[in-house]
């Protein structure tokens, strides 16, 4: 079986090093979104759904975190043929409405963007979605992240089909840290209601990051769903 492993926007492919091994029974796909780690730069409208594509032979395991696991949920709407069984981790969630919380630290951000400073911009990340003890691992996928960010063309997100979690329709697992955002919480929740048949399933120490902070306890979890 394939498994597509599909990162963070606050890391990259790196992320999954540990899964990676783990799962060398499978299969396994773990790259670089547009304009992290490795891989380019998207260059006008572009589709990271259709980035993924062709990295598959046929129906997969797919697992987000994250940004990464808004997009393979995603994926899973657009190409249902392509995926078998899907793993949310604190995934996004287009629409939704975020917190005061959310809105100040979006803030930070932009204010640092602004201003080109990367050592600012990294470390609002590292402090708003990142526990202390796995920040020094995190910071240069996030650091590379914004430099080729900050460095590259004008780029759009093609707009996808509304997303209608009522539509999924493979076995899912939605994962999220108890020590997580409640934004992400309240979405991890939202979607464990809506798409039919998933479970829920928390980690009580992680944060947004799991398979980073609490491996032992994620990497239970990923076994689950891949051998259920």
């Amino acid at each position: 079986m394939q498994v597509l492993l599909v990162h963070a926007g606050v890391c990259d492919s790196r992320q999954w090093a540990r899964q990676i091994e783990l799962l060398a029974a499978y299969d396994v796909i773990a790259p670089d979104l547009p304009g992290y780690g490795n891989a380019a730069p998207p260059e006008g409208e572009f589709s990271i759904v259709d980035a993924l594509v062709p990295l598959l032979d046929g129906p997969a395991a797919v697992v987000g975190n994250s940004f990464g696991g808004r997009i393979a949920l995603q994926l899973a709407l657009e190409r249902p043929d392509l995926v078998d069984r899907l793993m949310l981790v604190a995934p996004g969630l287009p629409g939704w409405d975020w917190s005061p919380e959310f809105h100040a630290y979006n803030a930070a951000e932009e204010a640092a963007l602004e201003r080109g400073d990367v050592d600012a911009l990294v470390e609002v990340n590292m402090e708003f979605w990142v526990q202390p003890h796995v920040r020094d691992v995190v910071r240069p996928m996030q650091r590379r992240a914004v430099e080729v960010d900050l460095a590259a063309p004008e780029a759009s997100p093609r707009p996808g089909p509304p997303i209608d979690p009522g539509a999924v329709a493979c076995p899912t697992t939605i994962a999220i840290g108890g020590q997580d955002i409640p934004d992400m919480r309240a979405i991890a929740a939202k979607l464990a209601g809506e798409i039919p048949g998933a479970r829920l399933e928390t980690i009580p120490e992680a944060g947004h990051l799991p398979n980073l902070e609490t491996p032992e306890e994620f990497d239970r979890l990923l076994l689950e769903f891949l051998e259920d």
